[in-house]
């Protein structure tokens, strides 16, 4: 089992869909930065949205792979592993938009980040940053997780039937047992 979720061409395709998640995740925070204003601050929320739709695809191609993937619980297995590699770079980017968005971002000496926000959420920027890692972790992993979980039962073909890795492999010995006739008495 761990052969087949870490061999080379798995590794692969969780970093590939985990920066897609990523990627997709970072933009509407990205469009947050860019806005600077705390009323548009469900703006983040939509990045874990679109973060669940990338892992929804990753178990929607998941569940049309054969022969590697017939039991539902490798792929809520990859597709957790996609979503915690997505959560490690959404922090990456979450962090890298900090550096060059918030001046002073490790000092805590910015003035006023986001435009009508609070007094309490500007300061030392600590509920800001603390709003992003979160949204960017828990928020990730919950949706990212959910959909993982959900995805492979609901994208599977086969509902009656859950192979797992040692019945996918193994091959079936028939025996034919010779018939016994009774004679009647």
């Amino acid at each position: 089992m761990k052969k087949l979720l870490f061999n080379r061409q798995h590794l692969r395709e969780y970093i590939t869909y985990g920066a897609i998640a990523a990627i997709a995740y970072i933009i509407p925070v990205w469009i947050f930065f860019l806005i600077k204003d705390y009323n548009y601050l469900g703006i983040i929320f939509c990045g874990s949205a679109l973060f669940m739709f990338v892992i929804m695809a990753y178990a929607y191609k998941l569940s049309r792979r054969r022969p590697d993937y017939k039991s539902a619980w490798m792929m809520i297995k990859a597709t957790h592993l996609a979503a915690i590699v997505g959560i490690a770079f959404s922090v990456l980017l979450t962090t890298l938009l900090c550096f060059i968005y918030i001046p002073g971002f490790l000092s805590g000496s910015s003035a006023n980040v986001l435009d009508d926000a609070p007094a309490g959420l500007n300061n030392q920027n600590w509920s800001l940053i603390g709003l992003l890692y979160v949204c960017a972790t828990v928020e990730n992993m919950g949706a990212g997780g959910f959909i993982g979980v959900l995805g492979p039962y609901v994208f599977k073909t086969n509902q009656t039937k859950d192979e797992t890795e040692a019945e996918a492999t193994r091959t079936e010995v028939r025996t034919s047992k010779p018939k016994v006739y009774s004679t009647g008495h």
